[in-house]
């Protein structure tokens, strides 16, 4: 378990010292702790539709005006709240789970890809796992022991504190105190009668004061945004039953799947595996299984009443309970094969620790996911006077943060459109370079923009010649790249127009969200 607790660190702590360049989110995120006054910071929307804790934004503000405004200062409030995590989550796991669970456990936590990439970027979504472990640990704090009332009071009290750090903490605490509550229902217990008296409606009161402030710090377009872009987490009420039970099972098979969260193969396998983990939990500690499985059944029914997405990064909060499901589930497991024969319990093993090891094979620290200061400096070192610079949409955000370090100025590129409904757009608005010798195209696979990019390098490729190009993969962006096209050759051009070329229809899940923040910059205009 120590090996495991240091692997963990030293992971997340790869992931900090690499120094990755901030990509699109922490920029837009960092734009707002570095420029606001601090009374706006906490008191105010905060700008380019983000949403955060004011908690969070103060200790953020706190680590920029002590240690400068670079990325390891912005980044160091989640790593300490990532390595933090390791051990709560240590501690959780042992205080939780018996035979090898509690390793099992641990070590799916320590080399998971969501806790090791959030414990390095400018973004509360690490403190939403660490919140998570110490809520639980105070719940089951609480039904061991024989809590005095003025633990189960400074236990209430505690998720006062955790709201300003964790817009999911109200998700979490809102699932332990059904767990609370289901579990009275059954056994008429003492304690859980107690801390549903005493503990729980502190918390409840807490909720209130977060679920108000978050709704004050998010502006009618913000919000707007929030539910256009998060839309997928939410059921879609005008389904059909047999679509409905769809979107719950690819919703909590997401978990695993999804590529801002476990990234594991197999998902419907470990979905299993934690089913059974809940039904173990159940017969040994039924009050555990409750904490384990109430917050992910809060999340659903926020999700069925589109009040909080089931969805991405914003569900991590769910996964410390689901690796405590996933570790007695396989300790079970193991033990049932190994009644055959005990080769088969480690074979097991072995089989359910190989996606996890693979997750984190395919995509080690550090993470960078638009590698903005490494394309900008090749595009310093290659561009000549005259070239053409013209940045994707979402691109003109790290463009203009890093630019200047590398000589390029806002005026010295060209941001493309952002348009929702119509692939034919981006085609046209690149065709105004005809004629142009040497144009850069700086761009990304984010989902909502792949059909367009994909159109826009189709179409170049068709009516140019791609003379250089640097790519690099991207873990939630599929890769980002730098192409130089040659656009003067005469046969090229008329192999094709803008109003003709074929391209597919723009997506509608999701579909780009085009913000003030990602609209064109300055406009270039051919020289005659």
């Amino acid at each position: 378990m120590t090996f495991l607790v240091l692997a963990g660190v030293a992971l997340r702590f790869w992931a900090y010292v690499s120094n990755a360049a901030l990509w699109l989110d922490e920029i837009l995120l960092s734009r707002s702790v570095l420029e606001a006054p601090l009374s706006d910071l906490l008191t105010r929307p905060l700008m380019l539709d983000q949403v955060a804790p004011r908690g969070f934004l103060l200790v953020e503000w706190l680590a920029v005006a002590l240690f400068g405004s670079s990325e390891y200062a912005l980044r160091l409030f989640p790593f300490l709240a990532g390595v933090a995590g390791v051990f709560l989550f240590r501690r959780l796991a042992e205080r939780t789970l018996t035979g090898i669970a509690p390793v099992l456990a641990l070590l799916m936590f320590a080399v998971g890809i969501p806790f090791i990439r959030y414990s390095a970027e400018v973004k509360q979504y690490e403190l939403d796992v660490t919140v998570a472990a110490v809520l639980l640990l105070l719940a089951v704090e609480l039904r061991n022991g024989n809590a005095t009332t003025k633990r189960l009071l400074l236990t209430g009290l505690a998720g006062l504190v955790v709201i300003w750090f964790s817009q999911a903490s109200v998700l979490m605490m809102a699932g332990i105190g059904l767990a609370f509550a289901v579990e009275w229902a059954i056994s008429r217990e003492q304690k859980s009668a107690r801390a549903l008296a005493i503990t729980v409606p502190v918390w409840a009161a807490a909720s209130l004061i977060a679920v108000v402030a978050g709704l004050r710090s998010m502006t009618p377009a913000t919000r707007e945004f929030m539910d256009d872009f998060w839309g997928v987490g939410f059921l879609p009420w005008a389904l059909k039953p047999s679509l409905q039970l769809f979107w719950f099972w690819d919703r909590l098979t997401s978990l695993f799947a999804d590529p801002t969260l476990l990234r594991y193969p197999w998902p419907a396998l470990f979905l299993v595996v934690a089913a059974t983990g809940a039904a173990v939990l159940w017969r040994r500690w039924r009050l555990v299984a409750l904490f384990s499985v109430c917050p992910l059944l809060v999340c659903m029914i926020a999700a069925i009443a589109h009040q909080y997405p089931f969805r991405g990064r914003l569900i991590l909060c769910l996964l410390p309970p689901v690796i405590l499901l996933l570790g007695a589930g396989t300790d079970w497991l193991m033990y049932q094969a190994s009644r055959l024969h005990p080769a088969l319990g480690w074979l097991l093993v072995i089989v359910l620790l190989t996606p996890p090891a693979m997750a984190l094979v395919a995509a080690p620290p550090p993470y960078d996911i638009e590698h903005n200061r490494t394309l900008l400096a090749y595009l310093q070192h290659n561009r000549q006077p005259g070239d053409l610079i013209y940045v994707f949409p979402l691109q003109r955000i790290g463009t203009q943060y890093y630019g200047p370090r590398f000589g390029l100025s806002p005026a010295d590129w060209v941001s493309g459109i952002c348009e929702r409904d119509d692939t034919r757009r981006y085609i046209q608005d690149v065709d105004r370079f005809r004629g142009v010798p040497r144009v850069w195209f700086l761009s990304s696979g984010v989902r909502p923009f792949r059909t367009a990019r994909s159109a826009i390098q189709k179409y170049l490729e068709t009516i140019g010649i791609r003379k250089d190009s640097l790519s690099f993969s991207s873990l939630s962006m599929g890769s980002v790249g730098l192409e130089l096209y040659d656009l003067s050759d005469p046969a090229r051009l008329k192999a094709a127009t803008s109003d003709t070329f074929p391209v597919p229809p723009m997506p509608t899940d999701p579909r780009p969200g085009c913000r003030d923040w990602a609209k064109p910059g300055p406009v270039w205009q051919p020289q005659h």
